[in-house]
């Protein structure tokens, strides 16, 4: 049986991640690990990494004007968005979650994770990204600040 090995972030939809940026360490001095542009099969995103305390935020904005994070904000506005789960082995847990009868509409594979994402009515209003990092977990915040500080997150294919 797969488990959930922790939180890995909580994702906000913002429309502006340089301003949501300011706005977060203005108000909780958060600090900016880095900012990317990640191209995934939902659609081209600016996403900043932040550090709060022991935990990990991102920002994220869509590039693309009918985009996933848009179309998020334009039914719910900004706010909370996803919450990333790190899960000991994908492959077990989707096999458990579709067993039980749940459907999964999204698989990536990126150069430096493999995930999954599961509907918002599945999961109380929330959309749940699960996750494996290839290489395995961090053990500490550090070492997490530092893989995101190197990522490679690049699309396996296009």
């Amino acid at each position: 049986m797969a488990s959930i090995k922790r939180i890995d972030h909580v994702a906000i939809a913002v429309r502006d991640v340089d301003q949501a940026t300011a706005q977060y360490i203005g108000l909780l001095n958060a600090v900016h690990i880095r900012t990317e542009i990640l191209r995934e099969k939902a659609g081209d995103v600016k996403v900043a990494y932040m550090q709060i305390g022991e935990n990990v935020l991102s920002l994220v904005q869509s590039l693309e004007a009918d985009g996933f994070i848009n179309q998020h904000i334009e039914k719910h506005g900004e706010g909370l968005h996803h919450m990333g789960l790190e899960v000991d082995n994908l492959t077990e847990f989707v096999e458990e979650v579709e067993g039980k009868g749940y459907r999964i509409p999204l698989r990536d594979e990126f150069s430096n994770r493999s995930e999954v994402v599961l509907r918002p009515r599945d999961a109380a209003g929330v959309v749940l990204q699960i996750l494996q990092w290839k290489g395995g977990s961090d053990a500490t915040i550090e070492d997490r600040i530092e893989r995101i500080r190197l990522l490679q997150n690049q699309p396996e294919s296009t």
